[in-house]
């Protein structure tokens, strides 16, 4: 009986075929995150003292805004923390422009997460395992069908930016309900760490520290507020 030899071999490179682009983006995402854990440790800084080092930067630049813009969407690729830069835009542009700022790269870092978790979910959890058993996959079936409320919920709750993002992303909630669930649900949040990143502003008076801090204390309690009642109108209906 004669063997066929060359199917093993065709179905190996129809897979690398399939997935090559996915294996591409996947190395270079790792060597992005290796170059940045090699220069985090090079020059012996904490995320802390690369984002005063980063603060520096933009705030001498005539391009800072935008330059913060673009640093913020890349921000999810190295897992920098998304707080961080939120406050940094209050300290280095003031209450109304830095919440302008933050909200535009903080949509922007949502959606390349979003897309990259996406990508690299591919079919795992499709709509087609609605009914599939398990936990995970019954998990990410209820998180397709509320998908609006559940992002909203994770955003007033302040469960880590990223995991949110890229979460979605893998279980391929709905584009829109993801988009719309960031937009709204990062106000709070926004509004937050801007104003209490303004507070360390050199400009800043000691009344207007004090008031931006009593409102940025106050919209994390509505934020958290907010959240709650969400969740208790769900459990009622």
């Amino acid at each position: 009986m004669e063997l066929d030899v060359q199917e093993p071999r065709q179905t190996f490179f129809d897979f690398v075929w399939k997935h090559g682009t996915k294996f591409s983006a996947g190395i270079f995402w790792l060597a992005l995150l290796g170059g940045y854990v090699w220069y985090m440790r090079s020059t012996g800084l904490s995320a802390q003292e690369a984002a005063l080092q980063l603060r520096d930067f933009l705030a001498e630049s005539a391009w800072g805004p935008l330059l913060y813009v673009i640093l913020y969407t890349l921000r999810p690729l190295i897992f920098f923390p998304a707080t961080i830069m939120t406050a940094m835009s209050g300290y280095l542009y003031g209450p109304l422009l830095g919440t302008g700022y933050a909200l535009i790269g903080g949509n922007l870092s949502g959606t390349l997460a979003y897309f990259v978790g996406r990508f690299f979910g591919g079919d795992l959890f499709s709509e087609d395992d609605a009914e599939a058993s398990g936990f995970v996959a019954r998990y990410a079936s209820n998180l397709r069908r509320n998908g609006f409320e559940a992002v909203l919920v994770m955003r007033l709750i302040y469960l880590p930016y990223d995991l949110v993002n890229y979460l979605c992303g893998f279980v391929r909630v709905p584009w829109l309900q993801y988009a719309t669930g960031t937009l709204l649900g990062v106000l709070p949040g926004a509004l937050t760490f801007t104003l209490l990143g303004s507070v360390f502003s050199a400009d800043s008076t000691a009344s207007q520290r004090w008031l931006l801090g009593g409102f940025s204390l106050g919209m994390l309690l509505l934020g958290l507020g907010f959240s709650r009642w969400l969740k208790a109108r769900k459990s009622a209906d």
